[in-house]
């Protein structure tokens, strides 16, 4: 269901009753432009930092997917230390802490602001015709600890761009997340992807006649039940399709993720109204134990191989 931020906050009840029922729910023009100006001013500018080319140019220029596609082919460390700067940037942070965002996640968890954290944030580079950025059907409660599923934990899905099936969109399976179980996944490095370190659901698993696309306009975010089965198109454009994923839960309940090693990040404390999150600590903290936990703390930073514990959960051939 596609539904305007005015309508979903002036009759929550009926769309909180939809996303229960259904697992997902997409709510436009919802975001502040705002945001969406400074990660492209933050993207230009580390841009510049790592390719010393100046571009002051929207994220669909050919220009500027240009030069991304250069820096990425001709020095891939360099291009690493570019996500990486972006995975940390204010810009990036704001989309977690915007207050329309926090609001909507405060009306599907039915729960207080000082009830909400941040577990995971990712940002999405995913360059034109490269099926490495496809992610085929899962659940993302399939990358977790056994028993994490039963975390009320939605996922707010960002695209920084208006996204259709031709860049790749979104799809849902809808109603997929009930009854609450956690699907059988299988590796895709085991069916030849080299390196990969996703799952996916056979598609034999997948009722067709119940798949829903869901293209938005960049201001919209596709909000996502922990076990509701989707997936992302690949990009056949031109041009990188950029988005990040971002994972919300009660502090107290478990993340299944880095358990015992990193808590989730508070986003409000209801003591202290002028609370900020230290965020310079907790991706510190997070950058260190997330290496520990893919089983990477010996590797290469630059290899791209990864082992983790959900790779070990869906590993039947041990």
């Amino acid at each position: 269901m596609i539904v305007k931020a005015k309508i979903f906050k002036k009759y929550p009840k009926k769309y909180i009753n939809y996303y229960k029922k259904y697992g997902y729910l997409l709510i436009k023009n919802s975001l502040s432009k705002v945001l969406f100006n400074n990660i492209q001013k933050s993207i230009n500018s580390n841009l510049f930092k790592y390719s010393k080319k100046k571009i002051s140019k929207p994220l669909n220029s050919p220009e500027l997917n240009k030069q991304l596609e250069i820096l990425r082919k001709k020095n891939p460390k360099k291009f690493s230390y570019f996500f990486d700067t972006l995975q940390t940037s204010t810009a990036l942070n704001n989309f977690w802490t915007d207050n329309k965002t926090l609001q909507m996640i405060e009306i599907l968890m039915g729960c207080e602001k000082s009830d909400i954290s941040a577990t995971d944030l990712l940002l999405r580079i995913d360059s034109p015709i490269d099926s490495r950025n496809k992610l085929d059907w899962h659940q993302d409660s399939a990358y977790l600890k056994e028993g994490a599923e039963k975390t009320n934990q939605p996922a707010a899905w960002i695209p920084f761009l208006d996204v259709s099936k031709n860049n790749g969109c979104m799809q849902v399976i809808p109603g997929g997340h009930d009854p609450s179980r956690v699907l059988n996944h299988k590796l895709e490095k085991k069916a030849g992807v080299k390196d990969s370190w996703y799952l996916y659901i056979e598609d034999k698993n997948i009722p067709d006649e119940k798949i829903v696309t869901c293209e938005m306009k960049a201001g919209s975010v596709l909000f996502l039940h922990q076990l509701i089965p989707h997936r992302s198109l690949e990009n056949n454009s031109n041009e990188v399709r950029w988005s990040v994923d971002l994972r919300f839960q009660n502090p107290k309940d478990e993340a299944g993720f880095h358990t015992g090693l990193v808590d989730p990040i508070i986003m409000r404390k209801s003591d202290d109204p002028n609370y900020i999150p230290n965020w310079d600590e907790w991706f510190k903290g997070y950058g260190e134990e997330h290496t520990k936990f893919r089983g990477s703390i010996h590797k290469d930073k630059f290899d791209s191989t990864v082992d983790g514990t959900w790779l070990e959960r869906w590993d039947t051939e041990k």
